[in-house]
């Protein structure tokens, strides 16, 4: 078990570059998947809810919302309710590119999984999500 936070670690780097090499094309790059599902999941999402939900600073949040803005993925509007807050949505662009980043994910799952079983696939499943558990616990309890 030691080490286990480094070898997340590296299969994390491992999908950003990967994300990176196939996605380019597109104009997005692997680092700002992860904000574009959870804009695309939660529609009028706000900034500071995104922070929360992907464990980042809210500094990087305005700088990947400002990127994906600019390369007309996401658009910003301010709350009318709270001048300090910024709501994002998805563009069409961003929705019709949401099945080939499916199939980008789909193919780096197979390539990393080779040669696990269907059990150990579902175990390794299981523990992760009792992982993201926790560490949602322990922030929640932060704020």
């Amino acid at each position: 078990m030691a080490g286990f936070l480094k070898d997340l670690n590296a299969i994390s780097r491992g999908t950003t570059l990967f994300r990176d090499e196939k996605l380019r094309e597109y104009g997005l790059t692997g680092h700002q998947v992860k904000y574009l599902f959870a804009v695309c999941n939660g529609e009028g999402v706000s900034q500071d809810e995104l922070a929360k939900s992907l464990f980042v600073n809210k500094s990087n949040v305005a700088r990947q919302m400002s990127a994906l803005e600019e390369a007309g993925f996401v658009r910003r509007e301010q709350s009318a309710e709270d001048k300090r807050v910024y709501k994002v949505w998805p563009t069409r662009k961003a929705e019709e590119l949401l099945p080939v980043i499916r199939a980008v994910n789909a193919e780096w799952k197979a390539i990393i999984c080779e040669g696990l079983t269907e059990e150990e696939r579902e175990g390794l499943s299981a523990v992760l999500e009792k992982l993201i558990s926790n560490a949602r616990r322990y922030e929640e309890g932060r704020s």
